[in-house]
């Protein structure tokens, strides 16, 4: 019998075992490819981020720890940056507009809209909340120092760059074992303007969505309306009609 066949009957023969002692769902690689074909889709985007991808920024990040015991041998990049300047930037350009009271509004409205981005803020929140102690404003900096000096402890100094963006391409490629791109500038972060557009951006689109599903309700209410009304005409013409003769 061929090696890979026998190992694909070897998985048919598990499977068939588990579900016998009980296990309600095994997924197997005909799962994907007969029952559910479009898991193949998700498995492909999987795979690409395990072997083509990288990971930047929260919520990411509060994940540091389990994602470098998982991968042993990826390459991390330590961007590093004051600890009080990041601080007073994230409470600028991102809490102040996360926590803002019309976010919460327009959060509710996403909910009770069912908006594709009804979680966004739920999870900044939590990620800022949980992993900053409970208090980010008091316990944001020594939470940044404590996550910087576990990454450096856990990272093998070859695969960890210390890096600042004023670097630019030069240590970044050179690690990643990349071509510096020609005649391409090195890209800006991140400013309180920009990241403020972005998230009023989406509070936009939450709004847009809530508009058309009421607009949609309007106009389904305006339509049963109007079928009513003529179905009461239909009725009490014949009516009107024998009266008059």
């Amino acid at each position: 019998m061929h090696r890979s066949s026998f190992r694909i009957l070897t998985a048919v023969a598990i499977k068939k075992a588990l579900l016998k002692l009980g296990y309600s769902d095994v997924y197997h690689g005909y799962t994907a490819a007969t029952e559910n074909p479009r898991d193949c889709e998700m498995w492909l985007d999987a795979m690409a981020a395990k072997w083509d991808g990288a990971v930047t920024d929260i919520p990411a990040a509060v994940f540091a720890k389990e994602l470098i015991e998982a991968y042993p041998e990826a390459k991390v990049i330590l961007t590093n940056r004051n600890a009080e300047e990041w601080h007073r930037s994230v409470q600028t350009a991102l809490l102040k507009n996360v926590f803002h009271p019309w976010s919460s509004v327009v959060d509710t409205l996403a909910i009770l809209t069912r908006s594709p981005n009804r979680f966004t803020r739920k999870m900044f929140i939590r990620a800022f909340t949980d992993y900053f102690q409970g208090d980010f404003q008091l316990y944001g900096v020594s939470v940044y120092e404590s996550h910087y000096k576990m990454v450096r402890k856990m990272v093998p100094r070859e695969n960890l760059l210390e890096y600042q963006i004023q670097d630019g391409w030069e240590p970044l490629c050179k690690f990643l074992g990349k071509n510096i791109p020609s005649e391409v500038p090195f890209p800006n972060g991140n400013d309180t303007l920009e990241t403020t557009n972005r998230i009023w951006a989406l509070v936009n689109s939450k709004c847009q969505r809530l508009l058309g599903i009421l607009l949609r309700v309007l106009a389904t209410l305006v339509l049963l309306y109007t079928l009513r009304a003529g179905s009461i005409i239909d009725i009490m013409l014949p009516m009107i009609t024998a009266v008059e003769k």
